[in-house]
């Protein structure tokens, strides 16, 4: 691993190839369009956590009836 004015910078062949494969499909998702807007995409993953939280909730409801 070399110092670039106090930056650390990995040789490829340091970096872990599953990270690689994921920064790659990360990129390849962005070429394609395959993206949405960060607002949109939190406001998704709020919603299936309400929607687990729910069915969570309505779980513990039958098992306790």
């Amino acid at each position: 691993m070399k110092m670039d004015e106090k930056i650390m910078i990995q040789d490829a062949s340091e970096v872990d190839p599953n990270l690689l494969r994921m920064l790659n499909r990360g990129l390849e998702d962005i070429e394609a369009g395959r993206t949405l807007p960060h607002k949109e995409a939190m406001e998704e993953v709020r919603r299936i956590r309400a929607e687990r939280r729910q069915a969570r909730a309505e779980m513990g409801v039958a098992a306790n009836a």
